[in-house]
């Protein structure tokens, strides 16, 4: 029977063509899917070995992704539905061969999360970047020896050794055992990530996550902790420089000293965008220099306070407030690291600098040391000329007064400077202060290349006010002992490798001139040992003597001054001195003269002598005209007590005294002709 054109019948002939292999393909697609579904669903645990051979190969190092479970179970899954997924109950990696550490890395209950695009560029040779990566505890021991191996560094021939960069990280409990022979640092961390919205299955929200880490260690010699506490992306989420700012609080203290900072920064990890509020505090100025690199002086005890940027290789530092003993200061300084050597630029300004407090950058004793009994007074701790060499500077340095370190001298007010650390030469050059209403000018300079210092000085003074920058403590009404204009030069040099030896070495010239001065009528009376004029004048009252000539010439010569011409001639009496004193031994050995030129009835007149060490200066009178006086004395006593008065009679020596200030005056006379013009100039 023929079904013609009836619809049943060409269906069914359309039917009988399709052949059962036909089915085959979404057969095949329904078995894979159903069994994909069945693998996700089951988390793959046969891959779970050979993905476990392939890190080791991959690595260099044993490997260990599975463990059992209380129900011997295997408890590692993987999931590859948008992305792979790695689920483990432990992850551990192997210590290096060379590593006494018992592993490298131990995490338990490990959630990992790769995205294939990040898989494809390692595989092609970049760093591995992972999406997230969450485990509950983790413990990590991180090495590098003497000789640069690290245990971070993979040890396969051909490895990448950036090691991976994790973009989210969750840790409920972490620690890191850190030890880095080059760098003399070792410390262990504990550390904590969490993040109120963390899901299983989403990648963790930067900006909820807190991070919390304390370590405790050593650098160098000394004990350190840091507290650390930052919101949002952490240090390994950003390449240098690319990331949002992260809030940041940090605590640190190494040996004394003592940082906190609170602010934002970009890359943690370098300090790259750093910005932000700091507060330091220490010993020494130089504790803090030199783990940054930075050259620093040798100070008290510190603290400061300011803002501080970093951008690149550059630091800019805004110094609000800054005590270092009894100094205060403040600038601004920028810090250029990728500089040839490093650079240290800025400004540095305060109301008050006491000399005392950069006492120990030369190596004297600061503080409360000055009072410790020393047989040497000159400081013989040697400079950190290395210290010199690693860095250049340029600062302009200006201060409204600068204490000497002497309660008997005023003070400067203002100076200002120009500091350049050029190449290990050190150099204070436009110097330019004023006290007691005079002026001081010159250039200091300290040449560090070498192991032994070249140390040179060129000062001028002009104008100061002996009666106000020697304290005079005298009764009210009195004139001061001494008062005048001061003005002289000083150039010398020497070299060394601490300030005793710089000035045992000294050579050069100093020279010094007082004009329309004064000079105590008590002290010439007493210089003179004249008994009878120093009663008198100290009872009817000490009148000045006006300073007809008052000059200082003195010679150096292998660290021993020399006067060449020291003079102090008034109406009254001469006085001149000769002698030396040794910086190399700190020996003093000088001889003061006074000669009279007025009649007095009762005088010892005997040269003075000084004697002794710069700790413990002698002034003595010479014994041999002294004894002579007093022996005779004695014997025309013997005759007649009136007789005895006859050798304390003095009626001076006019013309020793005019032979010594005629040098004198001859000296000053020349000095004002040089000093004037060399009229009209020629046209």
């Amino acid at each position: 029977m023929l079904c013609g054109a009836r619809p049943a019948c060409r269906a069914t002939s359309d039917f009988d063509l399709i052949k059962p292999w036909h089915w085959a393909p979404a057969a095949l697609v329904l078995i894979l899917g159903v069994g994909f579904a069945v693998g996700e669903t089951m988390g793959w645990p046969f891959l779970a070995g050979p993905l476990q051979s392939q890190l080791q190969q991959k690595l260099g190092r044993n490997v260990r992704l599975s463990a059992a479970n209380d129900k011997d179970q295997a408890s590692v899954a993987l999931h590859f539905w948008g992305g792979i997924r790695l689920q483990s109950r432990v992850l551990e990696i192997g210590a290096p061969s060379w590593s006494r550490a018992p592993y490298f890395l131990l995490a338990q209950d490990v959630d990992l999360h790769l995205r294939y695009s990040d898989v494809w560029r390692a595989w092609q040779g970049q760093q591995l970047v992972v999406q997230a990566l969450a485990a509950r505890k983790l413990t990590v021991y991180l090495e590098r020896t003497a000789d640069g191996h690290a245990s971070w560094l993979p040890t396969t021939t051909g490895a990448a050794s950036k090691p991976p960069r994790v973009q989210n990280m969750d840790l409920l409990d972490g620690t890191v055992h850190y030890t880095d022979v080059p760098l003399a640092l070792n410390f262990e961390a504990q550390l904590s990530l969490s993040s109120p919205a963390l899901s299983s299955s989403t990648p963790l929200a930067p900006q909820n996550r807190v991070l919390r880490s304390t370590a405790r260690g050593h650098y160098r010699q000394d004990a350190f902790q840091i507290t650390l506490q930052s919101t949002g992306a952490l240090p390994w989420e950003v390449e240098a420089g690319q990331g949002t700012p992260v809030a940041v609080k940090l605590a640190a203290t190494l040996g004394q000293a003592s940082l906190n900072f609170e602010g934002a920064v970009r890359d943690f990890l370098h300090l790259n965008g750093l910005d932000g509020a700091f507060r330091v505090q220490g010993p020494s100025l130089a504790v803090i220099g030199e783990p940054l690199g930075v050259t620093l002086p040798t100070t008290p005890a510190f603290n400061a306070s300011g803002q501080v940027q970093r951008n690149g290789a550059h630091w800019t530092v805004a110094l609000h407030n800054a005590l270092v003993g009894s100094s205060q200061f403040r600038g601004d300084f920028v810090f250029d690291k990728a500089a040839t050597p490093p650079r240290l630029s800025g400004t540095l300004n305060g109301t008050r600098l006491k000399m005392a407090d950069l006492a120990p950058a030369v190596g004297a004793p600061g503080g409360a040391s000055n009072s410790v009994t020393r047989a040497k007074v000159l400081p013989t701790r040697p400079f950190d000329l290395a210290s010199l060499r690693a860095m250049d500077a340029d600062l302009q340095i200006a201060f409204k007064q600068v204490d000497t370190h002497t309660k008997w001298l005023e003070p400067l007010r203002p100076f200002k400077t120009h500091l350049t650390l050029n190449k290990g030469v050190l150099t204070l050059s436009n110097i330019e202060a004023r006290t007691a209403q005079g002026h001081l000018t010159g250039t200091l300079s300290l040449n560090g290349q070498r192991n032994t210092a070249q140390w040179v000085a060129d000062l001028n003074w002009n104008g100061v006010q002996l009666q106000r920058w020697i304290h005079q403590e005298r009764p009210e009404g009195r004139p001061p002992y001494v008062s005048g204009l001061l003005k002289g030069h000083a150039k010398v040099h020497g070299q060394g490798r601490s300030t005793a030896e710089i000035l045992a070495t000294l050579e050069g010239d100093i020279d010094a001139s007082v004009v329309h001065g004064t000079l105590s009528h008590l002290l010439v009376e007493m210089g003179g040992l004249d008994v009878a004029e120093s009663l008198g004048v100290y009872f009817q009252g000490d009148n000045p003597l006006i300073l007809d000539c008052a000059l200082a010439d003195l010679r150096v010569s292998a660290g021993t001054l020399r006067p060449r011409l020291l003079v102090l001639d008034t109406g009254d009496s001469t006085l001149w001195a000769d002698g030396t004193v040794s910086l190399a031994s700190e020996k003093l050995d000088l001889r003061t003269v006074v000669a009279p030129k007025d009649f007095s009835v009762l005088t010892l007149r005997a040269p003075l002598r000084i004697q002794g060490s710069f700790a413990h200066p002698l002034v003595t009178v010479e014994k041999g005209p002294l004894g002579m006086k007093l022996g005779l004395a004695l014997l025309l006593g013997l005759v007649n007590p009136l007789a005895a008065m006859l050798p304390l009679v003095d009626t001076g020596n006019v013309q020793e005294a005019d032979a010594s200030a005629a040098k004198c005056k001859a000296r000053m006379h020349k000095k004002l002709q040089a000093a004037q013009p060399n009229g009209p100039r020629k046209r």
